[in-house]
């Protein structure tokens, strides 16, 4: 955010030049000098929320509407101006005008060297990575709608009562499965494969060197996804109820299972509970590990362990329940 600044008389353009360096180590903002007749204007036209006036022991903001980077701003400058007249009293008292550049160069070069890290929680450390997350979460939370919609071919044979007839014919039942769960992992894998090269070379998400790592759990995951898919087909008897049905339970899945935020974040028992019946959960669990933790996929075998005792349960459910309708 660009800010105009002005300076009064008694700074010299020298002191203006090291003032601008001083206050450009502010994060986001951009302090601009310019003429204090210049800054009323550009204030008084909406060009400019405020500016600001510089002297050498105070400052003036130059104000025509409400903004609350404002309080950022002035904050900031207060904290500058109070070690600037701490640095003062001390050349005062010790009469030593190498003070300011020894607290430079002590800034510069501190004794002791601090990491911070973000994302500590009362239980296991965890890192996070905003674009990484957002991908991997979404990518997973479109797949369940490209899984079930490819998959309601089986709902209208339902519908049509096609479905019976197809069951009793000479083609074998699990040439019929692999049918459809072959035709929706091909186009679901297309769609993920597209995403990922999409993202990684247009908008810069950087997956480092894990691609086949990340299609193999994602390849793994879409299969038992596509079990789920099954499950959940073997509850309706028309293709509309799908419709209906879908959206809720994708967003839920995708809510408890951590594809929105971490769920590492999560504090609430219940919601913790429910999450270890979810199979995004687990699919999230793996890509992270791989990315974020560089774990091999031996270190995810829980995981995915998990992941598939989930499609076998859900595809063996659904298949008694299919067939019995």
């Amino acid at each position: 955010m660009p800010i105009p600044t002005s300076f009064s008389d008694e700074i010299s353009e020298e002191a203006q030049n090291d003032w601008i360096k001083e206050l450009n180590e502010l994060d986001g903002f951009t302090f601009q000098p310019i003429k204090e007749k210049v800054i009323k204007e550009q204030v008084a036209l909406g060009n400019a929320s405020f500016g600001l006036r510089v002297s050498s022991d105070s400052y003036t903001f130059i104000t025509g509407t409400k903004d609350s980077n404002q309080a950022i701003v002035d904050q900031f400058l207060s904290n500058l101006y109070m070690e600037n007249n701490q640095i003062d009293q001390v050349i005062k008292q010790t009469g030593n005008n190498q003070v300011e550049t020894i607290v430079e160069n002590k800034e510069n070069n501190p004794p002791v060297t601090v990491k911070a890290s973000v994302g500590e929680t009362d239980g296991d450390f965890f890192v996070f990575d905003n674009k990484l997350h957002a991908l991997f979460g979404m990518t997973l939370f479109f797949a369940i709608y490209t899984i079930v919609f490819t998959l309601s071919e089986v709902a209208e044979e339902k519908q049509r009562g096609s479905w019976d007839r197809l069951i009793l014919s000479p083609i074998k039942k699990w040439q019929i499965y692999i049918g459809y769960l072959s035709y929706s992992f091909i186009i679901g894998m297309t769609q993920i494969i597209i995403v990922f090269v999409m993202f990684y070379y247009l908008f810069g998400f950087e997956i480092g060197s894990y691609w086949l790592e990340i299609l193999s759990i994602v390849a793994y995951t879409h299969l038992l996804l596509s079990h789920w898919g099954m499950l959940l087909i073997g509850f309706v008897r028309k293709s509309s109820q799908l419709g209906a049905i879908v959206p809720i339970v994708a967003v839920s899945m995708a809510m408890l299972g951590g594809a929105y935020w971490p769920i590492e974040i999560v504090e609430n028992h219940f919601v913790l509970a429910l999450s270890k019946g979810i199979p995004v959960t687990y699919a999230m669990d793996a890509l992270k590990g791989v990315t974020i933790y560089q774990q091999s996929l031996a270190e995810n075998v829980q995981s995915l362990a998990t992941l598939f005792l989930m499609g076998v349960i859900c595809m063996g459910v659904g298949i008694n329940l299919m067939e019995r309708r």
